[in-house]
């Protein structure tokens, strides 16, 4: 069929603009090799000697002047005898750049020839690669050692950047830190764990005229990586370090089995994190489903506060009680000290329960309320009983030199960290999971420091996994999860765990986030709820004062509403007191309103926080900043429709306006939303 003169001009234009977006990577008359598309484009120098020398994304060249000229990895090998070098690549013979292609992706590739034994003759490789339609670049390392030598640790990509003037940090720690840059120092994140609940860190402009620097590792089965930033002068080096697992190293053919993506948006933090993390995120396995299409049990769906019981006694049960006739049916209890022990001491030895405790869940749960229990889920205590009948060293985790990982609480008594891959710890945790939901008759199980604590490299030879760091430590909780899920636990029953690391995110049916750092220098942002919001059901903020009343209670309360998670986790006692009325009340008209709004709160999407104008004064919260007494929030509810929701911690009710310039009226101590 002939085509029209119109149809063949469009289809040439079409192939035009095809052509005119694929990605080039050419050599340059001075002998450099450049690597571009549309979004971005890269230079790496040809000379003797390895140089990054531009980075330009959105007409901006990210680099200092001169490029980045840090050493862009650091590797440490194991060799037969005990070698143990820390090589760079100044140690090796620098062979240089070539254009090459990586799983049919345009790269460059960088390579050096390292001394093992008597030559510079096993190569460490640099790829870079970007695709047509990438958003930016990928950075990948690989390297040849021999059979019998592994790597051990790897410290990969070290990017330098031009510090962003007036710019912060944006750090994945607990909901998500923005902290001050300065001219020295540095910020970490240990992932995965409450100080790294993601894998990302971001460097923007507050003042949103100079956008935002990306670096985030896409790793999917969310192995064990510390990311950092390093501040020195005009600069900042980002970089990522890992414990490798010696699996990678087989065959004398090593690499890091993910690749780090690096670029820059003109957008700020809140942006690019949309753009740029949530699509990768939701592929992963932890957040492929919407809440709305996993199981969740369905009275956590419904616990839109929680209570934290503490001891075992009169006192205690009488202010559950009354808590519970005030808030009414629905609320979850949250229990500690249940067991015949000091806090922290004895783990996993747990039973038999405290007197009285068993009729105490009997009664909550005929009052309305739910109970679960607290264990923890990573620790055993080396000076009990039980750790040297069921010889428990064998499922301890051990360091390289074969000594224990020990951590000391505030109870001062030492604690042994526990291989999650080891049979015996997997063993007690379905012993100790079934015994509670049989003979307690509990509605579930908080397992704690799951979602917080390090994962920790193990180099043991008897727990089934391949010694060193990597993503053993999540798979085999994952595993024991999972088979405790399927063998006993009933589609009431919930487990739930303290913080968000994200590998863990659908493996529990609530997560509490309340280690989030606060303090002058730093600021919580609602990181975590922007990407998974309508992925995981979490409760908490930060942890809860022992004086409530100076308005902690109520700003926790309020952020608490907006970013999505459920209310409360506080002591009942505490709660309970006349001096904590309005506390109290702002707390029950808050649960209330989540209550009504499941359609927002339970699989809607948190967009974005906002400070309402109009009559709108600011408060100095103890331990936190000044913060406007009226705040308010984005959201999508679950049939895409688009809200305002605003809450009001002030014991006066307030005419703001919104951000779309109208206005709305928010009783004291309540919340109000707006449909947009």
């Amino acid at each position: 069929m002939t085509k029209s003169p119109i149809v063949a001009s469009l289809l040439i234009a079409a192939l035009s603009f095809a052509a005119e977006a694929k990605t080039t990577a050419s050599r340059t008359s001075a002998g450099d090799i450049v690597l571009a598309n549309e979004n971005a484009s890269l230079t790496f120098g040809g000379g003797k000697d390895f140089q990054f020398k531009e980075f330009n994304m959105s007409g901006k060249d990210l680099l200092p002047a001169g490029g980045s000229t840090t050493y862009p990895w650091q590797l440490t090998y194991r060799g037969p005898v005990g070698e143990n070098p820390q090589l760079r690549p100044q140690w090796g013979v620098y062979r240089g750049t070539e254009i090459t292609d990586r799983d049919g992706v345009p790269a460059v590739k960088a390579t050096w020839d390292m001394v093992l034994d008597d030559t510079p003759r096993w190569p460490v490789t640099v790829t870079v690669t970007l695709a047509d339609d990438a958003a930016m670049p990928s950075f990948y390392i690989d390297a040849s050692l021999p059979d019998d030598w592994v790597i051990t640790d790897v410290e990969f990509p070290r990017i330098t950047f031009k510090q962003i003037k007036g710019g912060k940090a944006i750090m994945p720690i607990a909901y998500g830190c923005e902290y001050n840059l300065s001219r020295e120092g540095q910020l970490q994140t240990r992932y995965p764990s409450v100080t790294g609940s993601m894998q990302l860190m971001m460097m923007h402009d507050p003042a949103g005229n100079e956008g935002t620097v990306f670096f985030a590792p896409r790793d999917a089965e969310g192995g064990n990586k510390v990311m950092r930033m390093k501040m020195e002068g005009d600069n900042v080096t980002f970089q990522q370090e890992v414990t490798a697992n010696y699996d990678w190293s087989k065959g004398g053919q090593f690499s890091l089995p993910y690749a780090v993506d690096a670029g820059y948006n003109p957008a700020g933090w809140h942006q690019t994190a949309l753009e740029w993390y949530r699509p990768w995120a939701l592929d992963t396995k932890w957040a492929s489903q919407n809440l709305r299409d996993r199981h969740i049990a369905p009275w956590v769906e419904h616990a839109d506060m929680w209570l934290r019981p503490g001891d075992v006694d009169d006192a205690t049960m009488n202010a559950v009680r009354q808590a519970l006739k005030y808030y009414g049916k629905g609320v979850g209890l949250h229990w500690y000290y249940w067991h015949n022990h000091p806090f922290d001491t004895h783990y996993p030895e747990y039973f038999p329960a405290k007197p009285g405790f068993k009729d105490m869940i009997a009664e909550a749960q005929q009052m309305g309320a739910h109970v679960t229990p607290y264990i923890n889920g990573r620790l055993w205590d080396p000076a009990i009983d039980s750790y040297k009948a069921e010889n428990a060293k064998e499922a301890s985790c051990r360091k390289p030199d074969g000594t224990l990982y020990t951590e000391v609480y505030s109870s001062k008594v030492l604690n042994t960290v526990t291989c999650p891959a080891s049979q015996l710890w997997q063993d007690k945790l379905h012993y100790l999971n079934r015994h509670i939901l049989d003979s307690l008759g509990t509605d579930g199980v908080y397992m704690d420091q799951i979602g917080c604590a390090a994962a920790e490299p193990c180099y043991a030879d008897n727990h089934g996994h391949g010694k060193g760091g990597g993503s053993w430590w999540p798979e085999a909780y994952r595993k024991v999860l999972t088979d405790m899920r399927q063998s006993f636990y009933t589609p009431d029953q919930a487990m739930t765990t303290e913080e968000n690391a994200e590998p863990y995110i659908d493996l529990f049916d609530m997560m509490l986030v309340v280690n989030s750092p606060h303090a002058a220098y730093m600021r919580m942002v609602p990181l975590f709820p922007l990407i998974y919001s309508d992925r995981c059901v979490y409760s908490g903020f930060t942890y809860v004062p022992w004086n409530i009343n100076d308005g902690s209670l109520r700003y926790m309360t309020m952020k608490s509403l907006l970013w999505g998670a459920q209310l409360g986790w506080v002591e009942p006692k505490l709660l309970m007191n006349e001096a904590n009325r309005d506390e109290a009340l702002m707390l029950k008209n808050l649960t209330k309103f989540r209550k009504d709004n499941h359609d927002i709160f339970f699989g809607g999407r948190f967009m974005s926080e906002f400070t309402p104008g109009g009559d709108n004064v600011t408060f100095d919260v103890p331990n936190y900043q000044p913060t406007p007494v009226v705040m308010g929030a984005e959201w999508i509810d679950v049939k895409g429709k688009r809200f305002y929701i605003v809450a009001n911690m002030s014991d006066t009710d307030r005419t703001v306006t919104l951000p779309d310039g109208k206005s709305i009226k928010v009783k004291a101590f309540d919340a109000a939303k707006k449909a947009i």
